[in-house]
């Protein structure tokens, strides 16, 4: 191997220890497959809830408002509301859970709430408190140095 390409090599080890897409994504992928094994006798997965708790509380007028209440990209929402529709979850003509929605978010939640007591009680609440402080600040710091999407 040459001296430029074990540098590389060296570089792309440091990106990779250090990356925040990879650290952050890693961390999510972990928790969610946890959530989801605790939510699976439900039918419903992790961000299938979320997301229902998230019609349900907010009331959301539009995709893109949900959108922004979730950091979700409106396309990958647009296509998870598609399944909560064909499910008979959420409404066909507007963004709000129909009775069965209700129904299936209230037998999900003592399984989410089994969830986040084990990961809250696993790392303390105290560590949890503050891992949710940075991640708030982690999302407004970002979000403000984020650029605008190109025209279309």
């Amino acid at each position: 191997m040459s001296r430029s390409q074990a540098a590389l090599l060296g570089r792309y080890r440091d990106a990779v220890a250090a990356c925040a897409v990879m650290n952050l994504r890693q961390a999510t992928r972990v928790i969610t497959a946890f959530f989801d094994d605790e939510l699976r006798s439900t039918g419903l997965r992790a961000t299938q809830l979320n997301i229902l708790m998230a019609v349900e509380v907010a009331r959301p007028a539009t995709v893109s408002g949900l959108a922004e209440i979730l950091a979700m990209d409106r396309t990958t929402l647009t296509r998870n509301l598609q399944l909560l529709r064909r499910r008979g979850l959420i409404e066909p003509a507007h963004i709000a859970l129909t009775a069965r929605g209700r129904e299936a978010a209230a037998t999900a939640m003592p399984h989410w709430e089994r969830a986040q007591a084990t990961v809250v009680g696993t790392l303390g609440e105290k560590r949890w408190s503050a891992i949710q402080h940075e991640l708030a600040a982690t999302k407004a710091s970002v979000r403000k140095r984020r650029r605008p999407a190109p025209p279309r």
